[in-house]
């Protein structure tokens, strides 16, 4: 009799369908991240992500698991979908991003998101023309989820692009992410922009300026690029401490939201609970930076968003 070989090791996916401060589903990502990278592949073994509990993900949890699948190729299979998850990793491109390609992609591409109430996961090259098409369309996925005669999609374009053009000019990833979704009754709008490049700290560190100013925790490039301190001589472009410390203050200060930004062994939490500045354990990171927003899409009576960027 021929003996059966298991080709699969499972990892459990748990259920994560709510964020109850804003980054929390991250424990559970840190948990699959840590689970998936400690299983030795051999002899043609694969890995299953098991999604048997999984009745819903909210969409920070999502699309995170998509750019990690990505990111670990073809070891990572997908089982136990539930039907309503089957359909939904289908129609927000979960499996394979939808590439963004400033070149080849029809305008005609993204009509069908036209009455959606999200833009698929979305992978561009920070390094070409495909991040100022990934600027112009989530720009048209706010108008689209918000209105387009809502003055608030003109303020969170500033920060989207702000935070898009982080990824261009620092990362040095070969790859960024988008994803926005609003969830049906609420007032809000979530937006998910990674890439899988350097952190915040290798940005710093490259900078003579700054070197002295790091300790060896990377939650110190953070305090850095929250405080607003430069790590380029442009004055013409905002960089990412720029953009990290006016994007906060606006989405905080001004519009009422919430921030959240992982970087490397690092993360940094501001919402209605006031600010958390946290340095992850040695044995978990993400590589490259990941930038969560929770926007409203009604602005209070009073912003001006000139109070927030002088």
């Amino acid at each position: 009799m021929a003996k059966h070989i298991n080709t699969a090791v499972s990892v459990l996916i748990p259920s994560a369908n709510i964020d109850t401060h804003i980054g929390s589903v991250f424990n559970h990502v840190f948990k699959v991240m840590f689970q998936t990278e400690q299983t030795e592949i051999v002899n043609g073994r694969f890995i299953e992500w098991d999604f048997k509990d999984c009745r819903f993900l909210h969409p920070f949890y999502l699309a995170a698991l998509s750019v990690l699948k990505t990111r670990y190729g073809e070891t990572i299979r997908c089982t136990n979908l539930q039907s309503a998850i089957r359909s939904y990793f289908e129609i927000v491109f979960f499996d394979t991003p939808l590439v963004i390609d400033a070149i080849n992609n029809k305008d005609s591409l993204w009509d069908k998101y036209e009455d959606k109430t999200y833009l698929p996961i979305c992978v561009f090259n920070p390094k070409d023309k495909s991040s100022i098409r990934a600027q112009e369309l989530i720009q048209e996925a706010v108008k689209r989820q918000i209105g387009h005669n809502n003055p608030v999609h003109r303020i969170l374009s500033f920060l989207l692009g702000e935070l898009i053009d982080n990824i261009t000019d620092h990362s040095h990833s070969e790859n960024g992410y988008l994803f926005c979704q609003r969830i049906p009754n609420e007032n809000m709008l979530y937006v998910f922009i990674c890439d899988t490049g350097h952190s915040i700290y290798a940005s710093y560190a490259a900078d003579d300026r700054y070197v002295k100013m790091l300790d060896m925790e990377e939650s110190s490039a953070l305090k850095l690029a929250l405080s607003g301190k430069l790590t380029k001589n442009r004055p013409e472009n905002e960089n990412r401490g720029y953009g990290i410390s006016k994007s906060r203050e606006i989405i905080i200060n001004g519009l009422g939201g919430e921030f959240f930004i992982l970087s490397g062994g690092a993360f940094f939490r501001h919402d209605i609970n006031g600010e958390t500045l946290v340095d992850l354990p040695e044995s978990i990171r993400w590589d490259g930076t990941v930038v969560l927003l929770k926007l409203p899409t009604i602005i209070p009576k009073g912003f001006n968003i000139y109070n927030h960027i002088g």
